[in-house]
């Protein structure tokens, strides 16, 4: 279609070397009576909430760090909330003898302003992440 648009706002990052707590009991089976299928199941189309981060897929076996971002309280950008996590997880066997793996995820949640059409706003994030990746690898490459 030719449509080009940026978008900007203010994060807060943190690091969890050890890993993001489990805030939200995602690891547990069951947690309050409820199996963690169902607990999936009802936090679909729930309002986004600060500090309750979407979870990146990572095998709970092993261990992981991870990366948050959010923005902003009362941020002026063009979302109302953004929030995302960045896992990075050692994938043991994986690699020749000698060699590493790691598993890098990505999980985020975004709330635009009513002005932002959705698609517009996720083709962008898909671009970025991509544009992000190649980055990575030429740098790790030099």
């Amino acid at each position: 279609v030719g449509i080009n648009f940026s978008a900007r706002t203010t994060l807060e990052v943190r690091e969890w070397p050890q890993g993001m707590p489990d805030f939200a009991h995602f690891e547990e089976e069951v947690y309050e009576g409820k199996s963690r299928s169902t607990r999936v199941k009802e936090s679909k189309g729930r309002e986004l909430t600060r500090y309750v981060f979407p979870r990146p897929f990572a095998l709970s076996s092993l261990p992981h760090k991870d990366v948050s971002m959010q923005s902003i309280e009362k941020d002026d950008g063009e979302f109302r909330m953004y929030q995302g996590v960045w896992r990075m997880q050692p994938l043991p066997g994986c690699s020749p003898p000698g060699g590493s793996a790691m598993r890098l995820t990505y999980a985020v949640e975004v709330s635009p302003r009513p002005y932002l059409p959705v698609a517009l706003v996720e083709g962008r994030i898909a671009q970025d992440l991509c544009a992000n990746l190649k980055a990575i690898r030429e740098k790790l490459a030099e």
